[in-house]
């Protein structure tokens, strides 16, 4: 029986032994696997950084403006940037800053999972084609139409609140201002660059904002100035932020906006 119990102890120890000489190659495993978790997390950071920041948004914005296209329902292009995934991330991305700057109605987590569409915008003589998504939630005003090359949205339209026509004219405007001030705000930390109101025109159950600012240019080139329109619908609770605005020319109309470089 001694015999039994001290070969259990030598064979205990020996096992001690081996599971502590291979601890240091178990622990460089699991650094090197973590690390490459790492690795790929921020490859896939910088591949959506570079896509933000060499992307030409004010290519699509200037086409959608011009209305000389139009739009193929298709298979995600071969040219998308994005996977079917990676546009979801991008339109919470939208929900999120929205919610943020107090522009949803209602929190991103909340929304049903939306449909999702790639699409393909054209130039009318063909000659320029860019992949889009659209992300729409069902029985919901919510909807972003997404440029897929920067990642970043071109329309937006969101639930807000809602006022009569007689309350926003005979009693207080301010909510609809605030809003408005809001969606500018918005824009500039998402678009990363100065948004400023340059317009106003008053409906019967809406009002339209037209939100300027400068996108791209190299360094010895001055930005293109482009405009986005903001209708509230403030009768029906709902807003749009579009592009069908014309590009303004830089520079632009000191009457209407100005933009210190």
């Amino acid at each position: 029986m001694r015999r039994i119990k001290n070969a259990l102890l030598v064979l205990f120890t020996l096992l001690l032994v081996a599971a502590g000489a291979a601890m240091p190659a178990a622990v460089s495993y699991i650094q090197d696997s973590y690390g490459s978790i790492l690795e790929e997390s921020r490859s896939f950071d910088s591949f959506s950084l570079t896509l933000r920041e060499e992307a030409d948004l004010g290519r699509t914005l200037k086409l959608v403006a011009e209305s000389e296209y139009y739009v193929a329902e298709v298979q995600a292009s071969e040219d998308a940037s994005l996977s079917e995934g990676q546009a979801l991330d991008a339109a919470h991305e939208v929900l999120t800053e929205l919610a943020q700057h107090g522009l949803l109605d209602q929190l991103p987590q909340e929304l049903s999972t939306p449909d999702v569409w790639p699409q393909t915008l054209i130039s009318m003589d063909g000659t320029d084609e860019i992949p889009m998504w659209s992300i729409s939630w069902h029985n919901r005003p919510e909807y972003i139409w997404l440029d897929d090359a920067a990642g970043k949205a071109v329309m937006i339209s969101v639930g807000c609140p809602s006022y009569s026509a007689k309350y926003v004219f005979n009693v207080d405007s301010e909510p609809i201002f605030a809003q408005a001030e809001n969606w500018r705000q918005f824009l500039a930390d998402y678009y990363g660059t100065e948004v400023q109101i340059s317009g106003e025109e008053w409906f019967d159950t809406s009002v339209c904002f037209l939100l300027t600012f400068p996108l791209g240019g190299a360094e010895d080139q001055e930005p293109s100035i482009f405009q986005l329109g903001l209708d509230i619908y403030f009768a029906d609770g709902f807003a749009t932020l579009t592009p069908y605005v014309s590009p303004v020319d830089f520079p632009p109309n000191q009457s209407t906006y100005s933009y210190d470089s």
